[in-house]
C-alpha cells in the first residue's frame, strides 16, 4: 500500500518534487504557486509553510502535457501513486483499472494514524481554490455507512472485528470550508439522497491514493463495480479504521467526523460550494449538502494533497482522465464478445471533450457502431476520432495529424442530428441546449488493400542507417538532446525503446 508519505518519498526518488519552504499562504499564495507548476509542466509540490497545520502537495497525481517531447507522461504520477511505477506504459495502467474493477481481498483492520485533535477545520490552513479565498477540499473522500456501529479510535480493536467494509460507501468530495467547522459539499447525488440532516458521516484527506480512485471508480458511469474498499485493497494492502460513519483508510492524513445538517434543494439548489468544480462532478449527478465537524484528528505534520482546479493539467482532470477511460476500454472490449480496441483515451490536454479510441476495424461500418456504443456509455464528450491501432497513446500529435492524414473532411466527419443531449465536460452549451455529436473515422479503410495502404512517414523507416547516424551525429555537435525518452516507445506505451521501425 502506497500512502501520501510513500508517494512523497516516490517523487523525490524520482527528481519530481519541489519542496517551497517559503511561506505561500494557504489564502492567495498555495493555489496561484501550484497552478502555475501545473500550467508549466513542472514537477510535484510540496507547500511546506502554508499558514496551517497542513503541508500542501499538490501536482502528486498530475502530469505534464503530450504536446511537446517529455521524459513523464500524464499518467506517470498515477502509476507511481498505485504501485505500478513510473515507467508503467499507458496499457499497464488501464489493465490495472479495469481489474480493479471487481475488487480484491477485505481491507484488515487498523488504528487510525490521525490521532491529534486540533481545534478546527479553519487551522488546518487549506488552500483557497477560488477567487473567495474560502478554504477549498478537492481531492477528498466521504464515507457514509448504514450499519455503523459508532465505534471510533477509543474503541477501534473492540470493534475491529464488526467493521463491515462491503456495507460503507466511500465518495469523491469537493467543496468548501465556512466558518470554523462548517462544510458545504458536492457529493454524489445518489448519495446525498441518503444521508438526512442528523446523519453521521465522515470525511478523509490525504488518503491512500487507492482509495480516492477507488471512491471515483465506485461512483462514475452505470457499469456494477464493487466497493471502494474493495478496489483500492487491489493495489496493495489498503488497510481501514472504524470511525462513527464506518471504515475510513486508516493511513489518511486528516479524519473529519461530521453531522450533516442540511441539503441544498428547491430554492437553495444553487448555493453550491464556493471553489471551482472537480472534474468527477461533471461524469456524474450531483446534490450539495452542508454539514458539521465535530471532531477533526491529524497526523504529525499532515500532508494534504489538492488539486489545482482550472489548471490544465490538474490532479483531478488527469485523474479522471484515466479513470473513464479505463471504464470504457472495459466495456467497449466486452461489448461485441470480441477485444478490437488496442486502448482508448480522454486527454486531459483536451479538457475531456474528445474521445481518441484506437482499434481494430472489424468490417465496413463498425466504426459507426463503435463512435455511438461510446456516446451511449459516457456523458463527458461530443467528440470522438477512431484511430488505427498502430497509433500510440503517447503520441498525441500523431493522433490529431491521422485526422487530417487519414479522413476526408466530407466523408469521413459524420455529424449527428442536433438534438444530442449536451457533453458535460466542454465549456461551451453550458445552457443545457441540444446540438450535434461528431466522430472523425481517421482509420483506413478495412476494405483496401494493402498496397492502397500509405506506409508510415518516419526518420527510421524512410532514410538509409548510415545517414540517420550522420544527422545524429550533428545534432549531437549542435547540443540537441537525443535520449531515451525521444526514441520510438513499444506499441503498449512503456518507457522501453521501439528501435528502428
Amino acid at each position: 500500500m502506497l500512502g501520501v508519505r510513500d508517494l512523497l518519498d516516490r517523487l523525490d526518488d524520482a527528481d519530481d518534487l519541489v519542496r517551497i519552504d517559503e511561506r505561500t499562504h494557504w489564502a492567495d499564495t498555495a493555489f496561484a504557486v501550484s497552478a502555475e507548476a501545473a500550467r508549466a509542466n513542472g514537477p510535484a509540490v510540496l507547500l511546506t509553510d502554508a499558514g496551517g497545520h497542513a503541508r500542501l502537495l499538490a501536482g502528486g497525481l498530475g502530469g505534464p502535457d503530450r504536446l511537446a517531447v517529455r521524459s513523464r507522461d500524464p499518467w506517470s504520477r498515477l502509476g507511481a501513486a498505485l504501485g505500478l511505477g513510473f515507467d508503467a506504459g499507458y496499457l499497464d495502467v488501464l489493465d490495472a483499472l479495469v481489474a480493479a474493477r471487481h475488487g480484491g481481498p477485505v481491507p484488515a483492520v487498523e488504528s487510525a494514524a490521525a490521532t491529534e485533535t486540533v481545534s478546527d477545520l479553519r487551522s488546518l490552513g487549506l488552500p483557497a481554490v477560488s477567487d473567495t479565498g474560502v478554504p477549498s477540499v478537492t481531492l477528498g473522500l466521504g464515507a457514509h455507512s448504514e450499519t455503523a456501529n459508532g465505534g471510533g479510535d477509543a474503541d477501534n480493536e473492540r470493534a475491529s472485528d464488526a467493521v463491515d467494509t462491503n456495507a460503507v460507501e466511500w465518495f469523491p468530495v469537493r467543496g468548501s470550508v465556512r466558518g470554523s467547522n462548517g462544510l458545504r459539499l458536492s457529493v454524489p447525488a445518489e448519495l446525498a439522497a441518503d444521508v438526512a440532516a442528523g446523519t453521521t458521516v465522515s470525511f478523509a484527506l490525504g488518503t491512500p491514493p487507492a482509495a480516492l480512485v477507488g471512491a471515483i471508480m465506485r461512483w462514475v458511469g452505470e457499469t456494477q463495480v464493487a466497493g471502494a474498499p474493495a478496489i483500492a485493497n487491489v493495489f496493495g494492502p489498503v488497510p481501514v479504521a472504524s470511525t462513527a460513519a464506518g471504515a475510513v483508510p486508516a493511513e489518511s492524513e486528516v479524519l473529519v467526523e461530521a453531522t450533516i445538517t442540511g441539503r441544498a434543494d428547491g430554492d437553495d439548489a444553487g448555493r453550491a460550494p464556493e471553489t471551482r468544480r472537480e472534474p468527477w462532478e461533471d461524469a456524474m449527478a450531483t446534490a450539495t449538502v452542508e454539514a458539521r465537524a465535530e471532531r477533526v484528528t491529524v497526523r504529525e505534520n499532515p500532508v494534504v494533497p489538492f488539486s489545482p482546479t482550472g489548471a490544465p493539467m490538474a490532479d483531478g482532470r488527469v485523474l479522471l482522465s484515466v479513470i473513464e477511460a479505463a471504464r470504457l476500454y472495459g466495456r467497449v472490449n466486452n461489448y461485441w464478445g470480441v477485444a478490437p480496441v488496442e486502448w482508448l483515451a480522454l486527454p486531459a490536454e483536451t479538457g475531456l471533450g474528445i474521445c481518441l479510441v484506437a482499434s481494430e476495424i472489424l468490417y465496413a461500418g463498425f466504426e459507426w457502431q463503435l463512435a455511438n456504443t461510446l456516446f451511449s456509455f459516457s456523458r463527458l464528450f461530443d467528440k470522438i476520432v477512431v484511430l488505427d491501432t498502430e497509433t500510440r497513446p503517447m503520441d498525441l500529435a500523431r493522433a490529431f495529424d491521422d485526422i487530417w492524414v487519414k479522413a476526408h473532411p466530407a466523408n469521413d466527419w459524420e455529424f449527428s442530428d442536433s438534438a444530442a443531449p449536451a457533453a458535460s465536460a466542454p465549456y461551451y452549451r453550458q445552457d443545457g441546449s441540444t446540438g450535434a455529436n461528431v466522430y472523425v473515422n481517421a482509420a483506413w479503410d478495412p476494405r483496401w488493400d494493402e498496397e492502397f495502404i500509405a506506409p508510415r512517414v518516419t526518420f527510421e523507416t524512410m532514410y538509409p542507417e548510415a545517414l540517420r547516424e550522420a544527422v545524429r551525429a550533428d545534432w549531437a555537435d549542435m547540443g540537441f538532446d537525443h535520449g531515451d525518452e525521444h526514441e520510438p516507445r513499444g506499441q503498449r506505451g512503456d518507457a522501453t525503446d521501439g528501435g528502428d521501425e
